[in-house]
């Protein structure tokens, strides 16, 4: 029979070695086939190699190295749960991903949300990259450019930027969206409708040509991320390409 010691990887009797990787401190026995390593500063072992991660004190969690001069720090934003699935972020053995506002997410879960948001759940902020957002916002603006909204329902509207923070009035609305004019970006809520009908119509044309911009209000980067009805627009934020209504988790990370 082996007997093995305490906190030991080799049996007393025949020095036979049980596991490959071996941790006395969080007394854990494993392959080597996945790269463990003990962290201190986390307090338990990780797998993937010490060499590609290095640990963020403010973040409190071992950061991929080629990310971590780029990473955005916010202080303790792995100890609690993934927007997504509410579970655990700092001890998960899932891989975490983080978007571009910051917040932290299962990788998986992030996989699963942008199949069909663009938003992160936590801040509204759009949660992929502005290079990869490029063509689907190109490919909107087209569409925005290509299907002008009719005079009798024409609407001047006030939008929030998701992505930017900024607000902008005397906006032209079209039912593919509101694009913010100071980021580009198509993450827009629509706050409220000033006008509406062929009164907005013609006040929006009157304000195409002192802008100089074309009669569709598109030069002035008017295509944006909205709903099709002024309730709509106004309860639900823009980014959302498919989704009718917000995401259900908005607890802060």
């Amino acid at each position: 029979m082996h007997i093995r010691a305490l906190y030991s990887n080799f049996c007393n009797t025949c020095q036979v070695q049980f596991g490959a990787y071996h941790c006395g401190i969080c007394n854990l026995w494993m392959s080597d086939e996945e790269d463990p390593y003990h962290c201190s500063e986390c307090g338990f072992c990780r797998v993937g190699g010490r060499e590609n991660f290095r640990h963020c004190n403010d973040c409190g969690m071992c950061i991929d190295i080629q990310l971590f001069d780029d990473h955005n720090c916010k202080v303790g934003k792995y100890m609690s749960n993934c927007p997504v699935c509410q579970e655990d972020l700092f001890s998960s053995r899932d891989a975490s991903h983080e978007m571009p506002c910051g917040h932290a997410i299962h990788w998986h879960c992030f996989r699963e949300l942008t199949s069909y948001d663009t938003r992160c759940p936590v801040c509204k902020k759009t949660a992929e990259t502005p290079e990869h957002m490029a063509p689907t916002w190109q490919a909107m603006a087209m569409g925005i450019a290509l299907q002008p909204v009719p005079a009798e329902l024409a609407r001047v509207v006030t939008i929030m930027c998701n992505d930017c923070e900024q607000r902008d009035d005397d906006r032209r609305w079209h039912f593919l969206g509101v694009r913010c004019t100071n980021c580009m970006s198509f993450n827009t809520t629509v706050e409220q409708t000033t006008m509406s009908g062929r009164e907005a119509a013609a006040y929006l044309d009157e304000l195409d040509r002192t802008r100089g911009v074309g009669d569709n209000g598109t030069a002035d980067g008017s295509a944006g991320m909205g709903a099709g009805t002024d309730a709509d627009m106004q309860a639900t934020d823009g980014g959302n390409l498919n989704a009718e209504a917000d995401d259900p988790m908005d607890d802060d990370l």
